[in-house]
């Protein structure tokens, strides 16, 4: 009875807090999002970033057996609001995923917006296959216009990572992921957004 109370007590301090999804997770270490920035056109804003350190040798020796390896990107624009929970106005998850194959020796990319397959590639070494895995460029969130006025400065963006998702006793999800990146976001002139 000792042990089994033993037991629960080490799972309990294993388990870490949970996340704002509902999920425990635990950091990933030295894996960061870096780099955040925004851009846009008349209509469209779109979101650049870079997921540093995410290749352990862990996630390396798993590609390498041509096991697929997922990395999770969560995207948000949100609205600071005093005294009360940040009012969530975007979401978005973007997926970079890796197959490699043992026979020819190349790597089969695919990235999906939200579930759909946007982009499609085959990289022949190892370098090539991480900075695609890493580096999002201009991934669309939205029409700056639908998002406040020009005097709106309660506005940012934050994205953040999932590399692995594990189980404790096989039903416990527990997953592997970086903080936060967070830029605020500026709405001015011509619905043009800055990042600062």
């Amino acid at each position: 009875m000792h042990r089994l109370g033993a037991l629960i007590v080490l799972i309990g301090l294993a388990i870490p807090e949970p996340s704002i999804a509902g999920f425990s997770f635990m950091a990933a270490p030295g894996a960061a999002m870096v780099a955040l920035r925004t851009d846009t056109t008349d209509h469209d804003l779109y979101a650049s970033f870079t997921l540093n350190d995410a290749f352990s040798d862990e996630v390396r020796e798993k590609i390498a057996s041509g096991l697929p390896v997922t990395f999770t990107f969560y995207l948000e624009v949100a609205r600071r609001r005093p005294l009360w929970f940040d009012r969530t106005l975007l979401h978005k998850t973007v997926t970079t995923t890796v197959t490699y194959d043992t026979l020819t020796h190349q790597y089969s990319l695919s990235k999906k917006v939200n579930d759909e397959v946007t982009e499609s590639s085959v990289a022949v070494n190892e370098a090539d296959m991480m900075r695609w895995m890493t580096n999002l460029e201009r991934v669309r969130l939205a029409d700056p216009t639908t998002l406040g006025g020009a005097d709106d400065d309660s506005l940012y963006i934050r994205v953040k990572s999932r590399l692995q998702k594990r189980f404790i006793l096989f039903f416990i999800p527990w997953d592997v992921e970086t903080g936060w990146e967070k830029v605020r976001l500026s709405l001015s002139g011509e619905g043009t957004i800055r990042g600062r």
